[in-house]
């Protein structure tokens, strides 16, 4: 009798819930039919379906009738989700949601007065939870976005940090990626644990800052990311603030620093240490102990004509911006430059147009482009047994018709012009056995920069841009020149194709590819013969250069080899072919350099530049007689010439070299600190013995290290002009620890006495 009455609950419970879920809507109802002709499956065994039974939880209700789920994560608000609400003639509530034009489900209908109810109700509601979350003094907007809620202590705690609770914001991200990578190998001379290798990806990008109080004393400041370049850029600082009447004014650790007004002693900036200022009476003492990150340096501007030292390594080539427009060029650049200051070249580059990837919002020079690396070369042809190429014509200098790839590229656009299409060109060159990234690039939507963008040598045949390229960036050119007689052309300037459509492709020189590969001809196209001084409108009245070589035994710098039976105490500025003339112009060396614009030297834009390609490599390995293997070993830095810039300095033994010197440049208010991110405070002016006021007298750029001169008084007064900043040291070759302590007595207003001890 029991199971019998436990069965029957059993089945109208189960009648109960089948009718509650059949009565169950939103809005307007339907009548659906039961389909009874479909046959029973068997369910005895169980088959795997193939179809997912995940489904993503449905969103419920509508903004009066129920609570959203207001999870980010279920998608509550795509964008192809139309939301729509609205009253009809009878003064009804309407809510619909429409996916296009057809309904995402029934609409809601609620009388106006029904909806105007709830409508209260809910406002109501987050009003009280507004006011609850706003009962510890913070607004409960705020306390919504902070990660960490406030933290209370104890009453303890009032008095020593002048509040009883812990506030900590923080801003930024945190993104980690994960991954794997796994790989078969179906080869039979491997062995089978080897045909299968897997490895796990692990990349963290980390852009985080955290700013902290306890009470309203103790303040705590930190921001870190791990794609800062140098340290100094991630800052830390634990501060603590004493009231009026206390002794202890603040201490602070982390990143401090010690400005002085004082025109005898001067303070720091970049410090990561301890620092106090405290007061007894009229007795007020700063004191610091920390590890210096910069050192400070100074600079003179005379006569309005700014004077700066400089010292540049070997290593430290203007990379990526100076190319040579071919082989032809480079080959015959030093036969070219053997009599300087003449250049006997019998070349003149009349026209150029030159072509990068694009990386701003201009548009209105934007075309598809195909970039040739063997283009025009008639003599340095990467692939030399290609029947598309060609083997070339060692006798014609840089032209189309130097070899089969400017001809055979025009014929094969005649007979198919819809090769000009840019998804097409692409396959049809790798049919042709060139390889993407390496013999060609293809770009869609590369930028023709203008005239203040580049300028070339006419004479030498090199291009030199206004900005370094960056590490993915394609550069391809077309040019027109004479020489000797004869007109030359190498890739399509803008009459050949500016009455074709703007989606088919231009044919062009390529002189870098998006991939830099030291092993290919595109490679010896980039210079490493010129080096930036950092600093424009150079004037050849106090120029100075030398090459010396940092003897690591001694510590001297010796401005020529002490060691070679064709080098011994020849001044390497000789040896690399930077003296040859004297200050008269006559072919006599004097031991200094030689200051010939557009040759040794380009004054507007700031850089020098070797009459020979490669100074510290084959032309230094040519000095030395075959039997002094040893010294070639010793001071030959070849590497820098065969490898990246990155690789070869990690050669230190060999990184010897450096260009030494000093100039001036032309009057100006801007003076160009050699520095970058500076600290904010760290720059100090003085006109004469006279310091000047930051933002009265002069402005500083802390990113660029530029102090902009805005009274014109100080300029016009003729007074020298030192700036002293605080440069930091970007990899931290050196440590240095800084202490001292500043006493100030206040006698009144008016009178102070101070004392000074760093």
């Amino acid at each position: 009798m029991t199971n019998l009455l436990r069965k029957i609950s059993i089945l109208l419970l189960v009648g109960i819930l089948v009718i509650g879920l059949e009565k169950s809507g939103y809005g307007f109802q339907q009548n659906q039919a039961t389909d009874t002709s479909q046959v029973k499956r068997d369910t005895s065994r169980y088959t795997k379906s193939p179809y997912p039974i995940f489904s993503l939880r449905y969103r419920l209700g509508d903004p009066l009738t129920q609570r959203m789920l207001r999870s980010p994560l279920l998608f509550n608000s795509p964008g192809y989700l139309n939301s729509n609400i609205r009253l009809d003639s009878a003064g009804n509530y309407i809510f619909s949601e429409n996916l296009g034009s057809n309904f995402l489900r029934p609409p809601t209908l609620l009388p106006f007065s029904e909806a105007l109810k709830l409508k209260k109700t809910e406002g109501n509601r987050v009003f009280l939870q507004e006011k609850a979350e706003a009962l510890d003094g913070e607004s409960a907007i705020t306390n919504r976005r902070q990660l960490i809620p406030p933290i209370a202590l104890s009453p303890f705690f009032d008095r020593l940090f002048g509040g009883d609770q812990i506030v900590i914001n923080t801003n930024g991200f945190v993104q980690l990626d994960f991954g794997a990578r796994f790989q078969r190998i179906d080869n039979p001379a491997i062995p089978i644990r080897q045909q299968r290798t897997g490895a796990f990806d692990f990349d963290q990008n980390i852009n985080m800052s955290l700013q902290g109080t306890i009470g309203s004393k103790l303040k705590l400041g930190a921001n870190f990311n791990n794609n800062n370049s140098f340290d100094f850029e991630n800052q830390l600082k634990v501060e603590f603030g004493g009231q009026e009447s206390d002794i202890v004014k603040s201490l602070e650790l982390g990143n401090v620093s010690m400005p002085i007004n004082n025109s005898l002693i001067f303070g720091a900036q970049n410090l990561f240490g301890f620092k106090t200022q405290l007061q007894f009476g009229r007795l007020f003492v700063t004191a610091i102990a920390a590890t210096q990150r910069g050192q400070v340096e100074s600079l003179t501007v005379e006569g309005g004509v700014q004077r700066q030292d400089f010292e540049i390594r070997a290593s430290d080539y203007d990379e990526n911006r100076h190319f040579f427009l071919g082989h032809f060029f480079r080959n015959n650049y030093e036969n070219w430059l053997r009599s300087i200051p003449s250049v006997i070249s019998g070349l003149n580059i009349t026209r150029l147009e030159v072509y990068v990837l694009n990386r701003n919002n201009n548009t209105s020079t934007l075309r598809n482009i195909v970039g040739l690396m063997d283009l025009g070369e008639g003599d340095r042809i990467f692939l030399q047994g290609n029947p598309d190429v060609g083997n070339g014509s060692p006798s014609l200098p840089a032209a189309d018709e130097a070899d089969d790839l400017g001809r055979s590229r025009q014929n094969d656009f005649n007979a198919n012009p819809s090769l000009r299409q840019s998804d097409q060109i692409g396959p049809f060159l790798e049919r042709n056995g060139l390889e993407n990234a390496q013999d060609y690039v293809r770009v869609s939507g590369a930028r023709k920069l203008t005239p203040t963008e580049y300028y070339f040598n006419a004479e030498l045949g090199y291009l030199s841009l206004t900005r370094q390229l960056q590490n993915d960036e394609v550069l391809a050119v077309s040019f027109e020149f004479n020489y000797q007689g004869r007109r030359y052309r190498v890739g399509e300037l803008t009459e050949d194709y500016q009455n074709r459509p703007e989606d088919e492709v231009i044919v062009l020189k390529m002189l870098r590819p998006s991939k830099i590969n030291t092993r290919v001809p595109t490679w010896d196209l980039m210079m490493k013969n010129i080096y930036n001084l950092n600093s424009a409108q150079i004037e050849k009245q106090g120029f100075q250069l030398r090459v010396i070589y940092r003897d690591d035994d001694t510590g001297i710098d010796n401005p020529s080899l002490h060691e070679g039976e064709n080098l011994k105490d020849i001044p390497l500025i000789r040896v690399f072919g930077l003296d040859k003339l004297n200050q008269n112009g006559d072919p006599q060396p004097d031991a200094n350099f030689d200051f010939v614009q557009d040759v040794t030297i380009n004054t507007q834009r700031g850089y020098m530049v070797f009459p020979i390609l490669e100074p510290f490599g084959p032309t230094l390995e040519a000095q030395f007689r075959p039997d002094e293997q040893f010294l070639k070993d010793k001071y030959v830095f070849d590497t820098l010439y065969r490898t990246t810039r990155a690789d070869a300095q990690l050669i230190s033994r060999l990184n010897k070299f450096f260009l030494r010197g000093s100039l001036q440049s032309g009057a100006s208010n801007q003076i160009r600190l050699n520095a970058y991110q500076l600290a904010p405070g760290g720059v100090t002016v003085y006109a004469g013995n006279t310091p000047l006021t930051e933002g009265a007298d002069f402005t500083v750029d802390y990113s660029q290290g530029i102090v902009t001169i805005i009274n014109p008084s100080i300029m016009n007064s003729g007074k020298t002009l030192r700036v002293e900043y605080d440069k930091a040291d970007l990899f931290n070759f050196q440590s240095r620890t800084l202490a001292g302590t500043r006493l100030e007595y206040l006698v009144n207003d008016r009178t102070n006495f101070g004392l000074t001890f760093m």
